[in-house]
């Protein structure tokens, strides 16, 4: 029987569901692939792989790209593989492996800080090719929890105090009445998509950890189009892509290696779990793991 396993975050407790189903459909199919957390894995590149889960394969449900990057040393086959999860994670990266292939909100990345004084005329370009309000993130985060909405000059330069040492990005705000539209992609293929909106009043992210809910919507050609070129342009197997829309088309936001599916899948019907275990399944078959 094949090895393999769901891994979750060090520090996982148990909160996303979306993980214990992926682990018990694989079961269903007859391949092992228990919950594990990361902490739970002990690597040494110049060794192999130690501890007590030697795996042929994981549903890599994380986003340590280094443990990652040692899993596939040890020639672990991973979905996502860990190329595709640094680019998911790190927002700035994923605009720029999109830039060119699929409309995106204006972005302007915010240099790299480590010490000394900020320089004023960067905040004043930001400014004059943003406008104001404008959406501020950090290039590293989930369920929309670092990504902020800043008003006029004194908020902006507030958010960039705070956020000066850390990787952030400022784009171009769309407005979308407080909805997006969330498309998942298994195998480089659109599966199903949703609407999102926001409920909480004030509120502008419609993730559904935030309060957001979701409503069924037609998987029409120009979405599936837009939705799995983006997540093949990051190698993603497994994505959840995010667009907003304007008077020209759709915008890709952001693209999620492990993005959660229990609400997509309530509204919509459609069985991620179970097409993603099947998906696995068929490439496990195939022998393939490089």
């Amino acid at each position: 029987m094949r090895n393999g396993a769901v891994i979750v975050n060090a520090y996982w407790r148990g909160g996303d569901e979306c993980a214990s189903m992926i682990s018990g459909c694989l079961a269903r199919r007859g391949i092992r692939a228990p919950l594990v957390r990361a902490r739970e894995i002990t690597l040494d590149p110049a060794k192999g792989l130690l501890g007590t889960h030697p795996l042929d394969f994981a549903v890599y449900y994380d986003k340590d790209e280094y443990l990652a990057r040692q899993l596939e040393a040890q020639g672990v086959r991973l979905f996502n593989r860990a190329e595709s999860v640094r680019l998911a994670d790190d927002k700035m990266l994923t605009h720029l492996a999109l830039a060119g292939r699929v409309r995106q909100p204006k972005t302007i990345a915010s240099p790299l800080f480590f010490s000394g004084e900020d320089d004023p005329a960067i905040t004043e370009r930001i400014e004059r090719e943003l406008g104001y309000p404008m959406i501020v993130k950090k290039c590293y985060g989930a369920f929309g929890r670092q990504v902020y909405l800043v008003r006029n000059g004194e908020e902006l330069r507030r958010m960039r105090s705070y956020l000066l040492e850390e990787p952030h990005l400022y784009q171009q705000f769309i407005d979308c009445g407080a909805s997006d539209i969330r498309i998942i992609t298994i195998g480089g293929k659109a599966v199903c998509a949703m609407k999102r909106t926001a409920t909480v009043p004030g509120e502008f992210r419609a993730n559904a950890e935030l309060g957001g809910i979701g409503e069924r919507i037609e998987l029409t050609p120009k979405l599936r189009r837009i939705a799995e070129k983006a997540s093949r342009a990051l190698g993603l197997e497994y994505a959840g892509v995010d667009l907003l829309w304007d008077e020209e088309g759709y915008l890709v936001t952001e693209v999620n290696s492990n993005a959660h599916f229990r609400l997509i899948r309530t509204v919509t019907g459609v069985p991620v779990d179970e097409l993603y275990a099947d998906y696995i399944l068929s490439v496990l078959e195939k022998g393939e793991r490089k």
